[in-house]
């Protein structure tokens, strides 16, 4: 038996998308994020923050240009929510105080998978991509999957002088019983 094969031109209409037989579809929850979870009884899960940020007196500090930043995991895991804080480290003329509602309208942020995968497609205000502890940046729908040894690259955007900014990835690690496999057995 043969079966032919050829690559699309064209991806596929979210109709075509589809389920087959009558309910093509079917609606559920999006938030608050719902990781998915093993029924293996041997894995184990942990919550972990991995953090970046960037101070003022970094070298690649500048106001209006991005400065990168890179995150990396070492054990598989679901981002679950990004969350953020900015500060400022000096008092100066004419600077706003910041708080809870203006912090993260300070700096634009994006993060950029190991493949290349952007989670946001562009840098935005982080204000709209990234939460507070009070109010977290969840990611939504079971989450984004983060394979062992991979990366984000996270792009900061420093909007005024003397800032300190914080973020903080909440994840969900995978956790297998050991990093060994008995003979005859995988």
């Amino acid at each position: 038996m043969t079966v032919d094969r050829s690559a699309l031109i064209s991806m596929p209409t979210s109709d075509q998308l589809g389920g087959p037989g009558q309910t093509p579809f079917v609606r559920f929850p999006f938030f608050p994020t719902a990781p998915w979870y093993s029924t293996n009884p041997a894995v184990g899960y942990q919550v972990r923050y991995y953090s970046t940020g960037i101070i003022g007196t970094d070298p690649d500090y500048a106001v209006n240009q991005e400065a990168t930043r890179t995150v990396q995991f070492d054990i598989p895991c679901r981002l679950i929510a990004i969350n953020g804080a900015s500060v400022l480290t000096a008092n100066l003329s004419g600077a706003n105080s910041l708080n809870n509602t203006n912090m993260n309208l300070q700096y634009l942020f994006r993060t950029e998978y190991t493949t290349g995968d952007r989670l946001q497609t562009q840098a935005r205000l982080a204000d709209e991509v990234v939460g507070t502890m009070q109010n977290p940046g969840e990611i939504g729908g079971h989450g984004y999957n983060i394979d062992q040894g991979a990366s984000l690259i996270c792009g900061i955007t420093p909007l005024q002088a003397a800032l300190r900014i914080d973020i903080t990835f909440v994840c969900l690690e995978m956790r297998g019983p050991r990093n060994f496999s008995a003979p005859g057995r995988r």
